[in-house]
């Protein structure tokens, strides 16, 4: 199947929305991820819209833990997206196999709070951050590179920049991961920088945990527990683990219930996390 000149060489993922495949890019561009709606899921003006936005929102963002967006356009009216093609797999997907080395997990929560500074100073929010939205890439040298993407919830809140697409839904939905979401998110308040710190809060605790602070399988508890319950200690959580008190710091600042005691944004999280010294967490 051929898609405005991109060749469909083989699938890679399907969800509920679409489909995503490997593809000769046009000319001599080499291999990209195409990524197609499904027909009928296009139809639906949300649906559509996000995906839209998703596309705005790359096209404007450049940074090494960013997906690339490559190129965005219709196909018999179905929207696409192609970005860079990566080779490696998803973070839920790592952290399924096995718990990560806990200096392993900063590293890669550290690439993606970069990531989420680039996109922050550039007045975008990602607002669905979460280990699904992470792809853990396998470089040339073996190391592993995090890259932040699906950016379909996302808000632009810079309107003389992005102009009438700076909302997707009105006040007082809930937009997100209930695992992951700021306590204002979970209740329908409106979403900011730090509402972001807190996803990124919750997935520095996780990939250190070995699991997230709070996991119920009821989505009403786990937005109640992100209000309201403490937040339990990682040396609780995973005996003989050791953090560094700047990187405990880091943590709780960014898991603050109320907004205005987090980090300003997540350059202002990343700063903080650049004075954890070395290593940041490490067994007894």
């Amino acid at each position: 199947m051929v898609i405005d000149g991109y060749t469909l060489v083989a699938p890679l993922g399907e969800g509920g929305a679409g489909s995503v495949y490997r593809a000769t890019g046009r000319g001599n561009a080499g291999l990209v991820a195409l990524k197609l709606l499904d027909p009928a899921v296009g139809r639906q003006p949300e649906m559509k819209e996000r995906f839209e936005r998703e596309a705005r929102a790359l096209n404007g963002l450049d940074h090494p833990n960013l997906i690339r967006l490559v190129d965005f356009g219709l196909h018999d009216g179905t929207p696409y997206l192609v970005t860079e093609l990566l080779d490696g797999q998803p973070l839920d997907r790592l952290l399924a196999a096995q718990p990560l080395p806990p200096e392993l997990g900063f590293e890669l929560v550290f690439g993606v709070v970069a990531g989420l500074a680039h996109a922050h100073t550039h007045k975008v929010l990602h607002r669905d951050l979460k280990p699904a939205n992470v792809f853990v890439a396998t470089l040339p040298d073996g190391s592993l590179h995090p890259k932040l993407l699906d950016f379909g919830l996302a808000r632009f809140f810079d309107a003389d920049r992005w102009g009438s697409h700076a909302t997707l839904t009105q006040e007082g939905a809930i937009m997100g991961t209930p695992m992951y979401m700021a306590p204002e998110q979970g209740f329908g308040g409106r979403a900011d920088e730090r509402s972001d710190v807190y996803s990124a809060g919750v997935l520095l605790y996780e990939l250190l945990a070995a699991r997230p602070p709070f996991d119920t399988p009821d989505r009403a508890s786990l937005i109640r527990a992100h209000a309201l319950q403490p937040v339990p200690p990682i040396s609780e959580v995973r005996p003989g683990l050791v953090l560094q008190k700047a990187l405990v710091s880091v943590i709780e600042r960014a898991l603050a219930k109320k907004a205005r005691e987090r980090f300003f944004d997540a350059a202002d999280m990343l700063r903080a996390m650049h004075e954890v010294p070395t290593p940041a967490a490490y067994y007894e």
